[in-house]
C-alpha cells in the first residue's frame, strides 16, 4: 500500500470513504449512500439515509435524511474542544430550539466518534450531523438579510450567556492572547507571525491590539461581555438562509469571545462597501428584538472590527510563510487589513 502522502488528491478521498464506512456502521441509520463535500483541513461527507425521515419531520430546519458526516483534522481541535462544541449545538437545539446542525448520537450515545482505517495516519475524530436546510447566498444580500442573522446571533448569545458549559482550557479563546499573541491557526504563534508583517503595519496593529486589550481587561469575562461565540459567521459565510430564517454552520472555529467581537466578524467583510451603515443598523437592529447590548459595549464595536483586522493579517502573514504559492491572495488581505485598520485609527 502506497504511503498516504504519496496519493494523489483523488486517492487520499478514495481512502477517506473507506473512514466514512467505518464510521457510519456506529449510527443507527440505514445508509443509502453518501457523497464527497469537501476537505479543507476537515473531511466533509454528504450521507444520505434510507429513510427519508431519519433527520426529522419534513417542515423542521432539516433536510429529511440528510446528514454531515465530519471527519476532523488532527491538531485543530482536541477531543475536549470537539465535545464542548457538539454539546453547546445540542443544548441549542434541544433548549433554545435554534436552527443548528444538531449533532446525532451513535448507538453508544456519543457525539464523538474514534476510527481508524488502513493507509491513513493514527486515528481521527469524527461526528455526525443533521443536514441544514437552507442556502448560501452570493447575490441579492440586503438589509434584511442582516436582520434575521442580528437575531440569531441574539438568541446564540442568550443562550450561551445561560448555558454552564463545561470546562475546557483547550477550547479556543477570542480574548487578546487568543487574538494576538498565541497561535491563531496559521501554525505560528503571533509572536512568531508579527515580524513578517510589512513594516509599516506594525505600529499601527499595534496600537489597535493595545487598545482591545485594555477594554478586553476592563470589561472583564462575565456572561454580560463574554461567552461561546461562533465568531466566523457572516452573510458572506457560513451562514445559509431559508424563507428569511438564518441558519448557522460549521462551528469548527468557535470558542470563548466577546459578544461584541462575534458581532464584528459578522460585518468585517463590508467594513470597506458602501452598504456597510446600512447592513450594520440592520444587525444591531434584529440583535436588539431580541437581546439589548449597552452601548458602552456597542460604542466599541469599530475597535473590535479593527481587532478582527489584526487577527486575520497575523493569520494571513502566517499562512504566506506556510504556503508560498498563495503569496499573492495573501497579501492582498493583509494590504485590506491594513488600509481598514488605518483608517479607523484615522477616524478616531
Amino acid at each position: 500500500m502506497r504511503d498516504y502522502e504519496e496519493l494523489t488528491r483523488l486517492g487520499k478521498i478514495r481512502r477517506f470513504r473507506v473512514l466514512a464506512e467505518t464510521a457510519l456502521e456506529n449510527y443507527d441509520i440505514e445508509v443509502e449512500r453518501f457523497a464527497f463535500v469537501r476537505q479543507a483541513g476537515n473531511t466533509l461527507f454528504r450521507v444520505y439515509a434510507a429513510d427519508s425521515r431519519a433527520a426529522g419531520e419534513a417542515d423542521g430546519p432539516y433536510e429529511p435524511g440528510q446528514f454531515l458526516l465530519r471527519i476532523y483534522q488532527p491538531g485543530w481541535q482536541t477531543p475536549e474542544a470537539i465535545d464542548l462544541e457538539l454539546e453547546w449545538l445540542a443544548s441549542m437545539r434541544r433548549d433554545a430550539g435554534l436552527p443548528v446542525p444538531e449533532p446525532v448520537p451513535d448507538r453508544g450515545r456519543r457525539l464523538r466518534g474514534r476510527v481508524e482505517a488502513p493507509g491513513i495516519p493514527g486515528e481521527r475524530d469524527y461526528s455526525l450531523l443533521k443536514w441544514i436546510k437552507g442556502s448560501l447566498l452570493t447575490k441579492g444580500i440586503g438589509p434584511p438579510h442582516y436582520r434575521a442573522q442580528g437575531r440569531l446571533m441574539a438568541r446564540m448569545h442568550e443562550h450561551a450567556a445561560r448555558w454552564d458549559a463545561p470546562s475546557c482550557p483547550t477550547k479556543r479563546r477570542y480574548d487578546a492572547d487568543g487574538l494576538f499573541r498565541t497561535d491563531a491557526g496559521g501554525g505560528l504563534t503571533e509572536e512568531d507571525t508579527w515580524p513578517h508583517l510589512p513594516g509599516r503595519l506594525v505600529r499601527p496593529f499595534e496600537a489597535v491590539a493595545a487598545e482591545t486589550a485594555r477594554v478586553m481587561d476592563e470589561w472583564g469575562e462575565g456572561s454580560d461581555v463574554f461567552g461561546l461565540i461562533h465568531a466566523e459567521v457572516g452573510a458572506d459565510a457560513n451562514l445559509l438562509f431559508w424563507k428569511g430564517e438564518a441558519r448557522p454552520i460549521d462551528f469548527d472555529g468557535s470558542g470563548f469571545g466577546y459578544w461584541v467581537y462575534d458581532l464584528a466578524a459578522a460585518l468585517e467583510h463590508v467594513r470597506d462597501t458602501g452598504s456597510y451603515s446600512a447592513f450594520r443598523d440592520a444587525l444591531l437592529d434584529g440583535y436588539a428584538e431580541v437581546r439589548l447590548l449597552p452601548d458602552t459595549q456597542l460604542a466599541r464595536l469599530e475597535l473590535f472590527i479593527a481587532a478582527f483586522y489584526v487577527y486575520y493579517a497575523l493569520w494571513c502573514a502566517a499562512m504566506r510563510e506556510r504556503h508560498p504559492s498563495h503569496r499573492e491572495g495573501l497579501t492582498a488581505s493583509i494590504d485590506r487589513a491594513g488600509r481598514l485598520v488605518e483608517r479607523f485609527l484615522g477616524d478616531s
